[in-house]
């Protein structure tokens, strides 16, 4: 090692050594900084923060009594309407037929590969309909008794969901896909369509809230990115802090399925979370609170 490597490791150690006589006194705080020093009252610590708020425990009667609610029949009955959309004609494109796998499953997931250069090539509307309905779509559905004898009707869907509140909707941001116009759309799993969201401004708006380099990640050569977006008290009004952890759950899962999906069209995609959070929340007209943006997959055709 020569002393140019000894300077460069000695101004990497520095960045995240603690200094004396504490942490109190830093403006600067690196993430290694914090990491090494968790024992300091002065460090935040939002991972033990957010583990110990949503524990469960076996006393907690409030969670008990708010999860029997939705046992009882008014709960049952607003099961069976959730997600329903009412939207204005022209608001809204019907789902294309979808372009059907015919990769096993064995082997998307060990083609499965995170793929960030695209050739700028649209993608089809029957690719994008895959990618939508076999990662989030309806996929079934059961009829489900009320106390007065009544039914309602229950949809299910690609992707697992703690209680099936599905707190996660998804948006599409369209810059190349075959005979459909660029803009922000809202799956609706119910309806088999796009919801018209927001136009072409609106993607460029989102596109500008990346933090990526060309040569990190080919952005403008992709041809749809896919918008997670997180509704936790969907999820934590029935149970409480611990449902956040199921949104994020719901997150991994739905984009799991757009890469397995991708990868058995010959679509490359990839998660990408290097992005600012109050900038794309703002290009969706979401407050990032009630309703956040949780994640990104990027696709387009594999360069």
């Amino acid at each position: 090692m020569d002393s140019s490597d000894l300077v460069a490791a000695s101004i990497a150690i520095t960045s995240y050594r603690r200094k004396s006589p504490g942490l109190g006194g830093l403006s600067l705080r690196t993430n290694e900084l914090i990491c090494d020093n968790l024992d300091d009252e002065a460090v935040s610590k939002p991972a033990e923060q957010f583990i110990l708020s949503s524990k469960m425990n076996e006393w907690d009667r409030d969670s008990t009594i708010s999860i029997l609610d939705y046992f009882q029949d008014p709960m049952i009955t607003a099961y069976g309407k959730l997600d329903q959309d009412w939207f204005n004609e022209g608001e809204s494109f019907a789902l294309a037929s979808s372009n059907t796998p015919q990769m096993q499953l064995d082997e998307a997931i060990k083609r499965r590969r995170s793929v960030r250069r695209y050739t700028g090539d649209p993608i089809d509307q029957s690719d994008l309909s895959s990618l939508l309905r076999y990662s989030s779509g309806i996929t079934g559905k059961a009829n489900v008794a009320r106390s007065d004898g009544n039914e309602e009707v229950y949809y299910y869907r690609a992707v697992s969901s703690g209680g099936g509140l599905y707190p996660v909707e998804v948006y599409v941001a369209v810059k190349k896909v075959k005979g459909l116009p660029s803009g922000i759309y809202r799956y609706s799993p119910r309806n088999d369509a796009l919801v018209v969201s927001g136009g072409e401004d609106d993607v460029s708006g989102l596109m500008a809230g990346l933090s990526v380099s060309d040569d990190q990640l080919n952005i403008d050569g992709a041809s749809v990115v896919f918008i997670l977006v997180g509704v936790p008290w969907r999820s934590m009004r029935k149970y409480g802090s611990r449902g956040l952890r199921f949104v994020f759950h719901e997150v991994g899962a739905i984009s799991e399925n757009i890469q397995l999906v991708s990868a058995a069209l010959g679509i490359g995609a990839t998660d990408c979370s290097s992005y600012y959070d109050d900038v794309v929340n703002q290009a969706l007209g979401l407050d990032g609170q009630h309703k956040f943006v949780a994640d990104l997959v990027i696709a387009g055709i594999p360069a």
